[in-house]
């Protein structure tokens, strides 16, 4: 009982330490070279619009990630920090760990660039803190044109399920699609991420009002590719997808191409 007391008395000054550190180095003049860093010591950090728990969560840190700091909060033990993309949040004190950093290194010509294309073009990614995404496309399927829905669920920051339905008003026939698959992300926290998706579902044709010669059928559909989705600044984020698509049945098969683009939410 008596250690737990003394950590518990210990605690409120470690806290007023790490502030008065961070105070100083924020405080101090561009000509020293001295800038104050956080680090998330925590497995996860949430990163909120305002310096307070109830606020939305804009990004979650992970442990051994590092940020600089803007400002410490005038209520409260937060501290504002500045995300890769340059956009600002506030992070909780006793989920992070102050330092300093003194030097004059400088990046290269083209990291200064690209730091300063992300800063004014992209935003955060929304994957890590979003359970629903909507994805609107349009664009051709072999050389037709296509315009899909995709929804999906967010199992986690890496895996989605995601269902597709399909309009392709085709010159003789009209193409319908409709199934599910999964997505893939490789660096779900990246505002340019890359990622992987298979699906399967039924392709169902059905012939023009003028065209006498088709009948109604149904196909199976395969499809299996991947693209790219890129958050902007708003949280705009689009997306491209490049896919081949398998259509078949017992008597007859064939495959086309899939270049689509489109906007898609996150929830």
């Amino acid at each position: 009982m008596t250690g737990q007391a003394t950590q518990q008395r210990r605690r409120p000054f470690r806290q007023l330490a790490a502030i008065a550190v961070v105070a100083v180095i924020v405080g101090a003049p561009a000509s020293a070279g001295a800038d104050a860093y956080l680090r998330v010591i925590a497995q996860r950090a949430p990163v909120h619009t305002g310096p307070d728990a109830h606020y939305r969560t804009v990004y979650n840190a992970e442990r051994g990630d590092v940020f600089p700091v803007l400002e410490r909060g005038t209520r409260g033990y937060w501290f504002r920090i500045e995300l890769e993309d340059g956009t600002t949040g506030w992070v909780y004190g006793e989920l992070v760990s102050p330092f300093e950093v003194v030097g004059n290194h400088k990046p290269d010509v083209l990291v200064r660039a690209w730091h300063a294309v992300r800063r004014t073009l992209f935003g955060p990614s929304p994957v890590g803190y979003s359970n629903v995404s909507i994805a609107v496309s349009a664009g051709s399927l072999g050389n037709e044109g296509i315009y899909l829905l995709r929804p999906s669920w967010l199992v986690d920051p890496y895996w989605a399920i995601e269902g597709f339905f399909g309009l392709g008003p085709h010159l003789a026939e009209d193409l319908f699609l409709g199934g599910a698959g999964f997505t893939l992300r490789f660096d779900p926290g990246a505002a340019i991420r890359p990622y992987l998706n298979v699906g399967a579902g039924v392709a169902w044709l059905r012939p023009k009002a003028d065209n006498f010669l088709d009948q109604q059928h149904a196909l199976m559909a395969l499809a299996a590719g991947g693209g790219l989705e890129m958050t902007f600044k708003k949280q705009i984020t689009l997306r491209f997808d490049f896919r081949n698509w398998i259509l078949f049945d017992a008597d007859q098969g064939s495959s086309a191409q899939e270049y689509s683009g489109g906007l898609a939410v996150f929830f």
